[in-house]
């Protein structure tokens, strides 16, 4: 294991330059101590079915960075099996599949579409493989499920099939690829329903046996039948009015086919595609609150809140009480009517809640501000039309409690994101955009999240960011990174310090036993960590 890391990383000089930032931080940095975590909820990207090894017969999903498995033949209990660790996966899989001739599981990555990560049923890498696709300037702009073709299969037996889109909107396909990773064809087709492109999207793909496909697109009409030349051979499937499918689907060996509904429900049908409802799984991971995108102290109540389901609209939408103990939770504000919300503040002098709307249109983005007991007291526009220019989708959201003022962080658009991402937008009260902090001197690439906290050693406000590639870091409300000596204020990497592979948004705690710690959720990964800076 310690050779192939070294290999890995000597293959790749962007890793290598980012471990060797790493490694050269000064010593004088932040050191953290993580008090607690929990998984809070989960989300299951894709499954396949084990057909030999310790996790024979069972259902495997990926769900976070964690797989889950299942026996469905004698409907046992879900078990968490093990968690992927790669120091090159910063986002995690959007397919894998099990590889019945090798004994292993395969995963793609979105941010890296020219590669294949083989690992074990312990998640022990095995290493990578190349995709080498038919034209060679071809890239994906988004990757989606994979499925193994037996070799019992009279059509590329032995081979993988791998979901791509084009583009985002209108163009998919299925690759056809070799275990090496090398394209031999592709299974693409331009009358295909509008299901599969902008009234859905393909999101999996499983072979049919003897000879047939089954896909699963993001729609309520969720699940065709096609030939290996892309030929639709039914109408959708009867799925009993599912409305969160399109992640997964897989057939067993016995015949019946698994297919995932949101966030991690396995939905069964017979060998002859009807639906066996009372075999279904309807399993909930954590505390169910899935995809936890935004944490706030609520210092009035010593309780945490979180928004979540937020962005998958089959989800019971909303902002819930988590105990500071991690271990149980309350509704408090439904957002079923506020879809595409991430981020959550709290402004303890008004007991109010405030989160941020990035979509679905660039005119429904703003600040919603909330009563804790849910409802809609006042919000802050972000749109272009209001703000006068175009700073792209809100993405990090804080607090000033001293200037009662909101500090937001915005993705950019083409024309100026390089720039936009070293800024942060300071607004009033009132929504007038007060200021601009310049935070280029710190070399960030963007802010996911933010989060205002006094100085303990009196030094007054300070932002604590979280930056690209697991970089968080403090500043002073000026952006400034370093005190008048040059020293940083604190940097560490959350993803050596506190176990996190991506990370959304933080909470400074302000009262309680927990008063002077620090929340971070990670909504892929389904988590929280609380934290010291010590």
């Amino acid at each position: 294991m310690k050779t192939q890391h070294s290999e890995k990383l000597s293959q790749n000089p962007v890793l290598l330059t980012l471990f060797t930032l790493i490694g050269l931080l000064p010593l004088h940095a932040n050191a953290q101590t993580v008090l607690s975590r929990a998984r809070l909820g989960g989300y299951a990207e894709d499954i396949t079915y084990v057909t030999s090894g310790a996790l024979k017969d069972q259902v495997v999903m990926m769900n976070g960075y964690e797989l889950y498995a299942a026996p469905l033949q004698k409907k046992g209990v879900l078990t968490k099996v093990c968690k992927i660790e790669n120091p090159e996966i910063d986002q995690f899989a959007t397919g894998f599949t099990y590889v019945e001739s090798e004994g292993l599981f395969v995963m793609n990555n979105d941010p890296h579409p020219n590669k294949l990560y083989f690992f074990d049923q312990t998640c022990a890498s095995k290493g990578t493989r190349t995709i080498q696709y038919l034209n060679s300037s071809y890239r994906p702009a988004h990757l989606e499920g994979m499925a193994y073709i037996p070799q019992s299969s009279p059509m590329f037996p032995d081979h993988l099939m791998m979901v791509a889109w084009d583009d985002l909107v209108t163009s998919v396909r299925i690759l056809i690829l070799r275990r090496d990773g090398v394209q031999v064809a592709d299974i693409a087709r331009s009358d295909w329903p509008v299901q599969f492109t902008f009234d859905g999207g393909l999101g999996d793909v499983t072979f049919l046996a003897p000879n047939r496909l089954l896909v699963s697109v993001y729609h309520t009409d969720s699940l065709w039948t096609m030939d290996f030349n892309g030929n639709i051979l039914s109408d959708p499937l009867a799925t009993g009015g599912a409305t969160g499918m399109g992640e997964g689907v897989v057939q067993m060996s016995d015949g019946r086919l698994v297919a995932s509904n949101y966030p991690q429900s396995l939905l069964l049908f017979d060998k002859n595609l009807n639906r066996q409802p009372e075999d279904d799984r309807n399993d909930i991971i954590g505390l169910g609150l899935n995809l936890p995108n935004g944490v706030a102290w609520d210092s009035d109540a010593n309780r945490l809140l979180v928004i979540h389901d937020t962005t998958v609209t089959p989800g019971p939408i909303g902002i819930a009480a988590l105990a500071a103990t991690l271990d149980s939770t309350t509704p408090i504000i439904d957002l079923s009517a506020f879809a595409f919300t991430r981020q959550t503040v709290y402004l303890p002098q008004e007991d109010i809640v405030g989160i941020l709307r990035f979509g679905p249109a660039a005119s429904d983005r703003a600040i919603l501000l909330f009563s804790v007991n849910g409802t809609l007291v006042d919000q802050i526009s972000l749109s272009p039309a209001s703000l006068g220019q175009n700073l792209g989708i809100p993405q990090g959201l804080t607090y000033l409690p001293d200037s009662d003022e909101f500090v937001v962080s915005f993705n950019g658009i083409l024309a100026n994101q390089g720039f936009e991402r070293q800024r942060l937008r300071v607004f009033s009260r009132a929504g007038a955009m007060v200021r601009t902090i310049d935070l280029s001197a710190t070399g960030t690439g963007g802010i996911a999240g933010l989060e205002y906290f006094e100085d303990p050693n009196g030094g007054g406000g300070r932002l604590l960011m979280l930056s690209a590639v697991g970089r968080v870091f403090i500043t002073d409300l000026n952006g400034n990174s370093r005190n008048p000596n040059g020293s940083l204020f604190g940097e560490f990497n959350n993803r050596v310090k506190l176990g996190l592979t991506t990370r959304n948004d933080l909470a400074a705690i302000t009262s309680g036993p927990l008063a002077g710690a620090f929340a971070v959720v990670d909504s892929s990964g389904g988590e929280i960590v609380i934290f010291r800076l010590d």
